[in-house]
């Protein structure tokens, strides 16, 4: 019997919605049920900006749909959905530019892709077999994002403010929001932990498919 091809969900919200969190929590909750699976992330394929001046790269909108180099990112979702490994890219956020190493990247049974436009572009939308969108309320994604931008991406307080009034919120509303209607299951996660009764509703979906 031809094995199925694994099952691809795909993960969306805006920037500090805990999309990502919720990611690991369904890969840990798959792994708990014997299904080995692996977090496809779209951060890793933001454009690299070398050609810029480093001013310029740190004023450039990574919020915009636009910053994504997608149809690299589909091609590996494809590839990887047949079967084969890829050389995913590994972006570098506090020069904006991608490194010379590669990370290698097998197939599994589960492939989560999360990411800001993770429910965006039509051609991942008409690949995945469930989609999930995670909103929180402002404050709280605001505060995830700044503490994240200063302990991991190398910003100050007042960069990262700047960049969350001028690009992260007017993005979010225009872009990554309405994308909500694309999701077959929206959750709003307000609290420190991630229900388990969405992580473990979308491991019994996975399991039952790939019977």
């Amino acid at each position: 019997m031809t094995p199925k091809r694994p099952f691809l969900i795909g993960i969306a919200g805006g920037s500090g919605s805990g999309k990502t969190t919720f990611a690991r929590k369904v890969i840990e909750a798959g792994s708990r049920a014997g299904i080995e699976g692996v977090i496809f992330s779209l951060d890793h394929y933001y454009r690299p900006l070398a050609h810029l001046p480093i001013g310029q790269r740190a004023a450039y909108n990574f919020d915009h749909p636009d910053a994504l180099e997608i149809d690299l990112a589909v091609s590996h979702v494809r590839a990887l959905l047949a079967g084969r490994r890829i050389k995913q890219p590994v972006y570098d956020f506090k020069t904006h530019t991608r490194k010379a190493k590669t990370t290698d990247f097998p197939p599994r049974r589960l492939i989560v892709v999360e990411g800001l436009y993770a429910l965006y572009p039509e051609a991942l939308l008409s690949l995945y077999d469930y989609k999930v969108f995670v909103s929180t309320g402002i404050a709280t994604a605001v505060l995830r994002r700044m503490a994240r931008d200063i302990s991991e991406r190398g910003r100050d307080v007042d960069g990262a403010k700047h960049q969350i009034i001028t690009t992260v919120l007017p993005m979010y509303e225009t872009f990554v929001k309405p994308t909500h209607r694309n999701a077959h299951f929206s959750i709003n996660w307000e609290g420190e932990e991630i229900p388990e009764k969405a992580t473990e509703g979308l491991v019994r979906i996975v399991r039952d498919h790939l019977r």
